[in-house]
């Protein structure tokens, strides 16, 4: 039980991991003007000239497309982000993990706190979309609180695996990163899952899909398809059982590794 017990005294120690994120925060936008809205002004740009531009092409209502491609981006910008960081999350932090007797899932809740309030910056983007396009809050509105919690806990539990298979094998982060970035292409964040018409079981049987949907769709007032809370719920028991097992063969080994 001592994987466990160093996943929960990681938990425990909420205020220093929340401290640890906020510093990451300053420290990226130090010297910077606007800071933290510069990645809404990104993604504001980013969505309206997606709209412009794919909705033309595809033929879409722009007051489908638009709500569709900015809630998407607003939810893989946060799990992408979070696995990409999760890469190095030891290794960035080795000098910490030397010197101080410290639980190491904090250093992947450090990165889960730092991806969740830059996705709560972008979420000014989602009010701005909201407002414009009437998406009034309803009873399935709510519903994204469920779906973050279980996206949440799904990224955590891989960050950990993540951080420790990259801190043995360098080369894994750039694997990751180049894994993320075809990903975006083939899961329905530009496009729609209706689009794909007989290849829809490509949506499906896409685990990123079903993170993003879990919350894309709350906050469109829609309730997400079973389908999507049954995987959540099997991923998570399946990377909490990985990360455990990682934990206890190799977690003490990490000051090591690092």
């Amino acid at each position: 039980m001592t994987a466990l017990n160093d996943i929960a005294d990681a938990l425990r120690r909420w205020p220093l991991w929340l401290w640890f994120a906020q510093q990451d925060i300053k420290s990226r936008y130090r010297g910077s003007l606007l800071g933290p809205i510069w990645l809404v002004l990104n993604l504001g740009i980013l969505v309206s000239a997606l709209s412009l531009i794919y909705a033309t092409i595809f033929g879409l209502p722009i007051e489908v497309y638009t709500p569709h491609v900015g809630t998407g981006f607003i939810a893989w910008w946060f799990i992408s982000g979070m696995l990409v960081d999760s890469c190095t999350a030891f290794t960035a932090n080795a000098q910490i993990i030397r010197n101080m007797p410290l639980p190491i899932g904090i250093h992947v809740l450090r990165v889960l706190a730092r991806q969740t309030v830059l996705m709560l910056h972008n979420m000014i983007v989602y009010l701005v979309i909201a407002v414009s396009f009437a998406i009034w809050p309803n009873a399935n509105t709510l519903l994204v609180f469920v779906g973050y919690a279980l996206v949440a806990t799904l990224l955590f539990s891989s960050g950990i695996c993540l951080a420790i298979i990259c801190a043995r094998y360098r080369d894994v982060p750039h694997i990751v990163a180049s894994i993320v970035q075809v990903v975006m292409f083939v899961t329905p964040i530009m496009f729609l899952k209706d689009m794909l018409q007989k290849r829809i079981y490509i949506a499906n049987v896409n685990p990123f899909y079903h993170m993003i949907e879990a919350i894309r769709a709350p906050l469109l007032g829609q309730n997400p398809e079973p389908i999507t809370w049954v995987f959540l719920i099997g991923a998570n028991v399946a990377a909490a059982l990985a990360a455990l097992y990682l934990v206890k063969r190799t977690g003490h080994r990490v000051p090591y590794l690092v």
